[in-house]
């Protein structure tokens, strides 16, 4: 049998840090669980960690490289130059943006950024898909407000906006640790995305 779950504990600091990784290390080991070298340790907020396909710190809340690949390589499926762009595509298209944002766009991301630079990339491939090549021309022939009439979303769509996000920053309910002094060991474990930092690490057995 095999156990793989994401958790992250929140320390005050390094040594509060290196006692709960020796809790949890006592606590797995009575269940027959160990946790994942690889994958635990510890860390401060500003140095930042991953989480979830998140990647976490004091400076940022955004989608990892990782994810932002499995993004790409979901989008290039649907956008081969053999195929037709129909209405068809669109629709699956929106159901890969919709998922994506769905989930890496909480009032407390801050990839806004990174989101653009995808929208930018996704209508490139509808234009390939659509004239079956890549020229820079092309962008005058299929205007972005063109793009937008065929129904294509946009990941940047369902960002809220940057005041809302930096209000619900700096509220009560989210994390916000600004130079970056809460330590943490990572680890991983299914658990509900979060903003703070902590311990973070896998556990397994066979």
């Amino acid at each position: 049998m095999r156990y793989a779950d994401d958790f992250v504990v929140v320390c005050p600091s390094h040594v509060k840090a290196e006692e709960a990784l020796t809790v949890v290390s006592q606590i797995l080991a009575e269940l027959a669980l160990s946790l994942s070298s690889e994958k635990t340790r510890i860390t401060t907020y500003g140095k930042g960690y991953t989480f979830l396909g998140f990647k976490m710190s004091s400076r940022s809340r955004r989608m990892r490289e990782k994810s932002e690949r499995k993004f790409r390589d979901k989008i290039r499926e649907l956008t081969t130059r053999s195929y037709n762009l129909e209405a068809e595509v669109i629709e699956k298209l929106n159901q890969v943006i919709r998922g994506t944002a769905g989930y890496f766009a909480p009032r407390w991301f801050t990839g806004r950024s990174a989101f653009r630079d995808l929208d930018a990339w996704v209508r490139r491939r509808v234009r390939c898909m659509k004239f079956k090549r890549y020229r820079l021309h092309d962008n005058r022939r299929l205007r972005n407000k063109d793009i937008q009439r065929l129904g294509l979303l946009s990941l940047e769509g369902f960002c809220c906006p940057r005041d809302t996000a930096q209000a619900t920053l700096m509220s009560k309910n989210v994390s916000w640790t600004p130079h970056g002094r809460v330590h943490s060991v990572q680890t991983e474990r299914k658990a509900r995305a979060s903003s703070r930092a902590g311990v973070a690490g896998g556990q397994q057995e066979a």
